[in-house]
């Protein structure tokens, strides 16, 4: 079946005039609608995670800060469940506190990365990298901004049904314009009730509720003392 469904932004842009009774450029531009789009889009990505992509990574001596970091594309919002690859070496997360208290003088030492960290939008190791090593993992990606026949969320074909949450919030926006807030106001309640739909059914937990992964669970790595000293030494 072909994918129509708000596939496009000329499509979203179509829909929203349906909607508003504004079938061509007047009281609302091409232009806002356009930008409250692609908000729409940036944000739900953000609150929902649902855009997760296996990365691979050849790194450049230029990307390389400090020795043992590497700064993420522009294309990263977080790392993802599951391990990160150096050298298709699985490596075990960690903390530069965690390091530093087992070694002093870690960040001198060189040989194949064990362990990795988060710092910002930063990935770093526990060892001195080298540039053409490979690092692989799992991660949340942005989503790329609409125009032209670009499809939302990347043209990932799992969220087809969600693409109605950017029109919802579009809605919100263009009658919060005209001073419609009861319209306003219903539009961003259906989108807000959409994302968190959005985030049960993707399995999305943001605030450590979830019970398919207990909270006690060693699958999550925050939860200290519930798994072998090993592991975090």
């Amino acid at each position: 079946m072909a994918d129509t469904l708000l596939s496009t932004l000329a499509k979203i842009n179509t829909d929203v005039r349906s909607v508003l009774c504004e079938l061509s450029e007047g009281f609302y531009l091409d232009s806002e609608i356009t930008n409250w789009s692609n908000e729409a889009q940036e944000e739900i990505a953000n609150e929902t995670f649902c855009l997760r992509t296996w990365k691979t990574y050849t790194i450049l001596a230029d990307d390389i800060f400090d020795s043992r970091e590497i700064r993420m594309d522009d294309d990263f919002i977080a790392i993802d469940e599951g391990l990160v690859y150096y050298n298709d070496i699985a490596l075990r997360p960690t903390t530069q506190g965690r390091l530093a208290l087992a070694d002093s003088q870690w960040r001198d030492k060189t040989g194949d990365p064990s362990r990795y960290y988060v710092r910002g939008d930063m990935l770093g190791f526990d060892r001195i990298i080298s540039a053409g090593d490979t690092v692989k993992f799992h991660q949340i990606e942005r989503a790329v901004a609409m125009a032209g026949a670009v499809v939302p969320f990347n043209g990932d074909y799992r969220l087809i049904n969600f693409r109605k949450l950017i029109r919802d919030y579009v809605l919100a926006f263009c009658w919060e314009k005209k001073g419609e807030d009861k319209r306003s106001d219903k539009c961003m309640n259906r989108y807000l009730y959409g994302i968190k739909r959005m985030q049960d059914i993707l399995g999305i937990d943001m605030d450590n509720t979830s019970n398919i992964i207990m909270e006690d669970h060693p699958a999550r790595f925050h939860s200290r003392g519930k798994v072998p000293d090993w592991y975090w030494n």
